[in-house]
């Protein structure tokens, strides 16, 4: 139809009511000229299923809805030809998909537009653009990320794709994560955008996918199994992608750049970056962040979890609430953590396991939870507690003597 439908902002309770969000459509329209988009969007193509530009829509000062908007704009590839069945599915596809998710770090969709020419979905409108801008395009005035605004939005990405993977009714590939497609409100919290390839698994958490088109601008993050048989794809193919964005958030790298693709690079020199106390790990740290020193330990667990998240084997990447387990315990880690030689008498072997420690930092190791091989530690000092990864040696099948390794 030539109007439009209300579209409604999502509930966090399924059984809310769905409050109308009641923009004019033609102000909207009428809003989307060259002169009136936001330097920051204007002309920016993401991906090849629509454009976004940021809006400034007439007519809304006064009456308490945002006065700017982010906009993706549906049509034909020949934009004389009138919606078809094509553009609407896409569309259609993508509204679905957004409605069906209710989570802080997912962009929200809050209106909708249809015109013969062209279908609109609205959008809450990041004020901070996105994170490529932030890392790679930023203006000589502007203020760089401090690390622990890298790390917050490290942990937003990571809170929405295990959303997205583990929470959904449907486990939902997004296929497209990238730091283009990483949005930041006005506290630079990171939300998620560019539904348009993503997919919902009808089968099932690591089941697989058919492969899908790689999404144009997306060369640099695509995991290695979209060149392969259509059996290797699962949500995997996300972790690899999250894993290039923290290499990126870590180092300040593009993730195709002058040392070729950043996963590959990263992984050919992580063990030599790692040694000899961080020494050349210092060296490859983003230049721009305030205050590195103070966060080195954090920004190498990071930089880690970037390399296990990129592995050429998608079945040896952790799966996303992982992930965001480790980014979460490695948040405030000091250089007291830096353990080589703490070694631990194992007393006691259940779930929860007490020790006995020998430190010359005077730490208290009071819990070990065992798992497979890669155990978590915790370790408390001054009453809070830190993490740290250890590996276990095993005799008689029972965890004996337990090394500290830096990770």
């Amino acid at each position: 139809m030539p109007g439009s439908s209300l579209w409604f902002q999502r509930s966090s309770h399924p059984a809310a009511t769905q409050r109308p969000i009641k923009y004019n459509d033609q102000g909207i329209v009428d809003s989307l000229t060259e002169n009136n988009l936001t330097s920051m969007w204007a002309s920016r193509r993401i991906g090849e299923d629509g454009q976004l530009y940021g809006v400034h829509v007439q007519g809304t000062a006064g009456i308490g809805l945002p006065t700017t908007v982010l906009v993706k704009k549906f049509q034909n590839l020949n934009p004389a030809l009138l919606v078809d069945d094509n553009v609407r599915n896409r569309c259609k596809s993508e509204m679905v998909l957004l409605a069906s998710i209710c989570h802080d770090n997912v962009i929200n969709v809050i209106h909708f537009i249809q015109r013969e020419e062209s279908i609109m979905l609205v959008y809450e409108y990041p004020v901070n653009g996105n994170v490529d801008y932030w890392l790679h395009r930023r203006e000589g005035g502007e203020q760089p990320l401090s690390w622990p605004q890298r790390m917050g939005i490290a942990i937003g990405v990571a809170q929405g794709l295990c959303h997205l993977h583990h929470k959904c009714n449907r486990p939902t590939v997004h296929h497209n994560i990238n730091s283009n497609n990483i949005l930041l409100d006005q506290n630079f919290k990171a939300v998620i955008a560019s539904f348009g390839a993503a997919q919902m698994n009808i089968a099932g958490l690591n089941q697989t996918l058919p492969i899908t088109e790689i999404p144009v601008g997306n060369f640099g993050y695509v995991a290695p199994e979209y060149g392969v048989a259509a059996s290797q794809l699962t949500e995997k193919a996300d972790i690899y992608s999250f894993g290039v964005v923290l290499l990126e958030l870590v180092t300040g790298k593009l993730a195709n750049g002058a040392d070729g693709l950043l996963a590959i690079w990263a992984r050919d020199n992580c063990n030599e970056l790692m040694a000899n106390h961080l020494k050349m790990f210092k060296i490859v740290v983003d230049k721009s962040i305030p205050d590195q020193a103070r966060y080195m330990e954090e920004m190498a667990t990071v930089f880690r979890l970037g390399v296990d998240c990129t592995v050429g084997d998608p079945k040896q990447r952790p799966f996303m609430q992982m992930a965001l387990k480790r980014l979460r315990r490695s948040r405030g880690r000091g250089p007291f953590l830096g353990l080589l030689n703490l070694y631990m008498d194992v007393v006691q072997v259940k779930d929860k396991v007490a020790c006995e420690i020998s430190s010359a930092d005077e730490l208290a190791l009071t819990e070990l939870m065992f798992s497979d091989t890669l155990k978590d530690a915790i370790v408390e000092k001054d009453g809070g507690s830190a993490f740290l990864l250890f590996l276990a040696t095993k005799a008689s099948g029972c965890p004996k003597t337990v090394g500290v390794k830096r990770t």
